[in-house]
């Protein structure tokens, strides 16, 4: 998947989850942020990936150990992530209520991103370091016409959910 329906999946993913959590509007708005920001996580392990350009001096040793689309890509990475976000909220602080939306976010777009390089032909090792790939029994994410129009819908779900979550539809 590129980099904008990684984002576009995060944001959806976000929002949705305000939605079913029935968050208020600054939460909201955190788990979106969280969503997009954990969306481009577990592409840390590729240089040339958006955030692997921003961020050379963690993501070239990660991809010289585990190659791209390998731990980061995986339940046990989703876990790790998972858990070094309880762990941070466990610290109570003046801001707990702020972090709270926020890893949540980081934690369903990193999912989300998962998912949706499992859609694609090239798949993802989900039970890493068992190194078999797994891949939806229909992929289609190649970055072909069809995925700008998913990109293009999740946009217009992620704005949908979010008028619906503040009241506005």
């Amino acid at each position: 998947m590129k980099v904008g329906t990684h984002i576009a999946a995060g944001a959806c993913s976000g929002v949705g989850a305000a939605l079913l959590l029935k968050s208020p509007l600054t939460a909201t708005m955190l788990l979106l942020v969280g969503g997009m920001l954990g969306s481009l996580l577990p592409d840390i392990d590729h240089p040339q990936s958006w955030l692997g350009r921003r961020l050379r001096l963690i993501s070239t040793p990660i991809s010289m150990v585990f190659g791209h689309r390998g731990i980061t890509h995986s339940l046990l990475a989703l876990a790790g992530v998972f858990y070094l976000s309880v762990m941070c909220l466990n610290a109570d602080g003046p801001y707990h209520d702020l972090w709270m939306p926020l890893a949540l976010g980081l934690c369903v777009g990193y999912a989300s991103h998962i998912i949706g390089d499992w859609l694609t032909p090239y798949g993802v090792p989900l039970l890493w370091p068992i190194k078999h790939r797994f891949r939806a029994p229909v992929t289609f994410f190649n970055g072909k016409f069809i995925e700008k129009v998913m990109m293009t819908g999740l946009w217009f779900g992620a704005g949908f959910l979010m008028a619906k979550s503040t009241g506005s539809f």
